[in-house]
C-alpha cells in the first residue's frame, strides 16, 4: 500500500471533533477525540477510540464512565488545548469551570454546545487505540449552533 495514497484516502472520511472528559476520584481526563460513532439506537451507544499510550486511557477505565462534548464551529483553539500530551501540560481542566454530570464527569458546560455522558460496557484492543462501546445515560443541551469539524480546524490525525 502507497503511505501517501492511504493518508489522502483516509483523509477525505468526515469526522466531528469532540473534547472528552472522566474524573476518576480525584484524578482528571480530558482529550480531544474525533474517532466516534453513534453505534445503537435503542439503547443509544457510541463507540470511541482512545489512544493506547494516553493518560486519559487509565481515568476512562477507573471511572467507567466519561462525557463526549460537541464544540461550536470556531472553537479550533480551545480543541487543540485538550490535544496536548498530559506528561507536558498535567491537568487540562485547570483553568476550566467544570461541573461534574450524573455520572462524575467533569461537564463543560461555557464553552460546548452539548454533552452525552456514557457508561463504558466494553473495550477491545484496536491497533495503537483502545475502542470503548459506550451506552448514553445521560445528555445535556446548551445551546444552539453549528458544530466544530475535523474539516474546519485543519487537524491531521488519520494516516
Amino acid at each position: 500500500m502507497d503511505p501517501a495514497i492511504k493518508k489522502k484516502s483516509l483523509r477525505l472520511f468526515t469526522y466531528g471533533l469532540y473534547v472528552v472528559t472522566a474524573r476518576a476520584g480525584e484524578d482528571t481526563g480530558a482529550f480531544t477525540a474525533n474517532w466516534l460513532v453513534q453505534s445503537s439506537f435503542e439503547p443509544p451507544m457510541l463507540a470511541i477510540a482512545v489512544e493506547q499510550d494516553a493518560h486519559s486511557l487509565g481515568v476512562l477505565r477507573a471511572a467507567g464512565a466519561f462525557a463526549v462534548h460537541a464544540l461550536p464551529s470556531g472553537s479550533r483553539e480551545f480543541a487543540g488545548a485538550f490535544g496536548r500530551a498530559y506528561a507536558k501540560v498535567g491537568d487540562k481542566l485547570a483553568g476550566h469551570t467544570t461541573t461534574p454530570g450524573s455520572t462524575g464527569a467533569p461537564l463543560l458546560s461555557d464553552d460546548a454546545l452539548a454533552a452525552v455522558e456514557c457508561r463504558i460496557m466494553t473495550e477491545t484492543p484496536s491497533g495503537d487505540h483502545v475502542l470503548f462501546l459506550a451506552e448514553v445515560v445521560d445528555a445535556h443541551f446548551w445551546r444552539e449552533g453549528a458544530p466544530l469539524t475535523m474539516a474546519e480546524a485543519g487537524f491531521r490525525y488519520s494516516g
